[in-house]
């Protein structure tokens, strides 16, 4: 999982975003992490890197840290 493996060392302040895709356009895109499967990052316009548009976030839940794993209940629900 991304988050065991990139943010353990970040465990304070971490959010889970829902994000409506629509509201991207052409700076979203998805890269392949395997044969299989793919990840989306959000670039922006032309590779702008241009901060996530705030419209965009359907839902925010902060993460926490409890006995070695992150949850919320985007999660676990």
């Amino acid at each position: 999982m991304t988050l065991q493996n990139f943010f353990l060392n970040a465990k304070e302040d971490l959010y889970l975003l829902q994000i409506d895709p629509n509201k991207l356009g052409d700076g979203l895109m998805y890269e392949a992490v395997d044969e299989v499967n793919s990840f989306p990052h959000f670039y922006g316009p032309d590779r702008t890197f241009i901060p996530l548009p705030l419209d965009s976030v359907v839902k925010a839940e902060k993460l926490t840290f409890t006995n070695g794993k992150f949850t919320c209940s985007f999660l676990t629900g």
